[in-house]
């Protein structure tokens, strides 16, 4: 087994908004604070089967994956769905996979790899309304085996409540104000080994929120804090070659050329990929503490930080690194955001960023040192977490509200193509 264990200090103990009355025998206050609620299941059913499904309609959409004209979403933490977009216009759902603790996804040669609690999973996909569990790794993340019950996640939402002054922002997701993300009940931090990826070499198109990557014939996935290739030579069967231990706070991969870039709360990590096998780390280009997507075209690479309770920092913008010399990146802009989250860059120097509830900027990155200067577009209205830019100009974008579709062949005006929205 692989532990991949960090304790992660939140330390937030809501937000007080409105004070409702206070004297010194009452004081109440009205509090907006994440709640985490802890989901365990029976040591007995860490390893469940997946079933298929009907369709079943968007509630907690999380990342997306583009495989040969269907769009992959994951719901979090329960399974798959997958929709054939072969008529972007009128993206027709056709089953959901079930998949315990799911969290993302990643195909290569109708292979479709998922992570299900513990495990990391191959799933034939060839018959998208037939799949197929053909190649199981049980453990590649560690657990407490000697306990009835295994917390596997946490469930979170915004809540809002009105609370006595003295108990405000605790719960039950929270002990003594530093939070245990997916710990066991030793108080050991298990996270989970997220599985998606921007992919390439024959494999599909994940966003920049990856964990996971495919190139040719290897498997690189990222927990908190180690890179870790998987030989795919034969797809049913991922084959553990090398663990490099990366850093702390480790949240993204995205391959470029010969190169992989990670992302982590702290920075952004460069590595010579050549040797597919055994990459090694050329650089670290470190920054204030916050999360940070990374998207790579030519000589820059592209890293959005944002605040929030999740991230830790209190930074929003888009910083631009030279990144032509992989042993020497080195800053060259930062521009001011509201709330990135998800960045795409295509060929034709077109940059996406999702804003979260600030909705969808689009720049013409031609002069990168100038993009303050060069928004063409900007899309009002919606929530916006991750976006692909697929080369036939369809846009796809995933966020708290639904999945939309736009055509980009004229960056400057977007047009929705199609919208599934959440169902709340």
């Amino acid at each position: 087994m692989k532990k991949v264990s960090l304790l992660i200090l939140l330390g937030f103990w809501g937000l007080c908004l409105t004070l409702q009355s206070c004297n010194k025998d009452e004081c109440t206050a009205e509090h907006t604070y994440i709640e985490h609620t802890p989901v365990f299941v029976d040591i007995d059913d860490i390893h469940p089967e997946i079933s298929v499904e009907s369709p079943r309609p968007l509630k907690k959409p999380g990342k997306i994956y583009f495989y040969n004209d269907f769009i992959l979403i994951n719901e979090i933490h329960q399974g798959i769905h997958v929709i054939d977009n072969s008529v972007p216009s009128a993206p027709n759902p056709v089953s959901f996979i079930k998949v315990p603790g799911n969290v993302d996804m990643a195909v290569k040669s109708n292979t479709l790899y998922a992570d299900c609690y513990f495990d990391l999973l191959a799933i034939d996909i060839s018959d998208v309304q037939n799949p197929t569990l053909v190649g199981r790794q049980n453990d590649v993340r560690d657990y407490n085996d000697n306990a009835e019950q295994v917390l596997v996640y946490y469930n979170s939402d915004m809540v809002t409540r009105i609370e006595d002054c003295g108990t405000a922002g605790r719960n039950t997701g929270w002990f003594g104000g530093v939070f245990f993300q997916n710990a066991d009940q030793n108080g050991v931090v298990i996270l989970p080994n997220t599985i998606g990826g921007s992919g390439v070499g024959g494999s599909g198109v994940g966003g920049s929120f990856a964990r996971f990557t495919i190139s040719g014939n290897h498997l690189y996935t990222v927990d908190e804090r180690d890179l870790t290739v998987y030989d795919i030579s034969t797809v049913s069967t991922p084959t553990e070659v090398s663990t490099i231990n990366v850093g702390w706070g480790i949240e993204t991969i995205y391959p470029y050329g010969n190169n992989l870039f990670i992302g982590s709360n702290s920075g952004m990590f460069i590595f010579d990929n050549t040797n597919p096998a055994t990459p090694f780390q050329t650089a670290q280009f470190a920054h204030m503490t916050a999360c940070d997507p990374v998207a790579v075209l030519g000589d820059y690479a592209y890293v959005t930080l944002r605040s929030g309770n999740e991230c830790q920092g209190f930074t929003n913008q888009l910083d631009l690194i030279d990144v032509k010399d992989i042993y020497n990146p080195k800053l060259v802009e930062s521009f001011p955001m509201d709330n990135p989250h998800g960045v795409a860059i295509t060929t034709d120097q077109t940059l996406f960023i999702c804003e979260g509830d600030f909705g969808l900027k689009v720049f013409d990155a031609s002069d990168p040192e100038k993009l303050d200067n060069n928004r063409i577009d900007y899309k009002k209205g919606l929530s916006t977490y991750d976006v692909i830019a697929l080369p036939n100009g369809n846009l796809l974008v995933i966020g708290s509200d639904g999945f939309y579709q736009y055509d980009y062949t004229n960056p400057k005006n977007l047009k929705e193509i199609s919208k599934i929205s959440v169902e709340r």
